[in-house]
């Protein structure tokens, strides 16, 4: 079942990047939200069950995470750079040290102080998405610790917890500090690991922590949200796509955790998703730069779809796959 929410994910930040709105609100913040949601969820389930105990558990952890995020994302970099070159769309600026961020992928979302873009015209990265990958990255070498210890999570959560508000009242930058930087995102992680660890099969990972921190932070974002409307603080940056976000995401994971039933294709589905994820703006940027539709056409979106998942699946079976066994090999 989560192959399918990956999916409807990825294609909400695709349409988010045609400019589609719903009643205001873009919809990719939303999807962005669940998908760190999400992404706890999944290292949970890999740190918890799958990767056994030991003195190499964390190098595996990490091992795998690595060979989950670069392979297929340095597929679309190098597909990316060379549209880029052949075409000189956007007016790229290539110099080693942005060509690193773009492949490191961790310092994208510290764009505000980082000069990492690759296209100046209009300033993008090289998958211009990829910051979403920074923080989810940042957060992968968080988790292990408060996967770990017990206060230090408590303290690594309230504290993530109130940066996000602070962001939200716009005390902070909203934008920054409520959406895309690890410090008042982190908690949202926290979340969706914590979904998983309450049906983990290893019941040493179990607690009650566990069981109602995700209840409690949805309470409090929910009547958090019911007070922005009444009293209009609902302002700039993200805050409402990223309350929606949280009020969805956590009930959303917690049922689908709890649905025995699979569906066919859910593995390529949720393949595909990521694939989606990295290569719709390569898509588009081919499409823009020959002109053969126009973007208000009925066909717009439906062809960048197509484009993305044709892209996306030649990578998964040409690179993925491969990766796949060996981490599983390493598991």
């Amino acid at each position: 079942m989560f192959g399918y929410l990956r999916f409807a994910l990825a294609f909400f930040v695709l349409i988010s990047h045609v400019d589609i709105r719903f009643s205001g609100l873009n919809p990719g913040v939303i999807a962005v939200v669940i998908f760190y949601i999400l992404a706890g969820h999944v290292v949970s389930h890999l740190w918890a069950d799958i990767i056994p105990e030991g003195p190499g558990k964390l190098s595996a952890f990490y091992r795998d995470r690595l060979l989950r995020i670069f392979p297929l994302y340095l597929y679309v970099a190098v597909l990316s750079v060379l549209f880029l070159i052949l075409t000189g769309y956007g007016k790229p600026l290539f110099t080693p040290l942005r060509l690193m961020g773009n492949l490191t992928i961790i310092p994208l979302n510290f764009y505000m102080i980082l000069e990492n873009t690759i296209l100046t015209n209009p300033e993008r990265f090289l998958i211009p998405p990829a910051w979403s990958l920074g923080a989810e990255l940042q957060a992968y070498i968080l988790l292990p610790l408060v996967f770990s210890h017990r206060f230090l999570k408590i303290f690594i959560v309230f504290t993530s917890f109130c940066v996000y508000m602070l962001a939200n009242l716009q005390i902070i930058n909203p934008d920054y500090w409520g959406y895309r930087l690890i410090p008042g995102v982190f908690f949202m992680f926290v979340a969706g690991a914590s979904i998983q660890r309450t049906k983990s099969n290893a019941a040493p990972h179990r607690s009650r922590l566990d069981l109602l921190y995700p209840w409690i932070t949805w309470l409090l974002i929910a009547v958090s949200g019911i007070i922005f409307q009444a009293k209009n603080l609902f302002g700039l940056g993200y805050t409402k796509e990223t309350f929606i976000g949280f009020l969805i995401g956590i009930p959303t994971i917690y049922l689908l955790d709890h649905i025995p039933a699979k569906l066919p294709g859910n593995a390529l589905m949720g393949a595909l998703s990521y694939g989606i994820f990295l290569t719709h703006f390569l898509v588009i940027w081919c499409i823009d730069y020959a002109g053969f539709i126009e973007k208000n056409s009925l066909m717009y979106i439906p062809i960048i779809t197509l484009g993305s998942v044709i892209i996306a699946y030649l990578g998964i079976t040409s690179i993925e796959k491969q990766m796949n066994t060996i981490r599983k090999a390493g598991s």
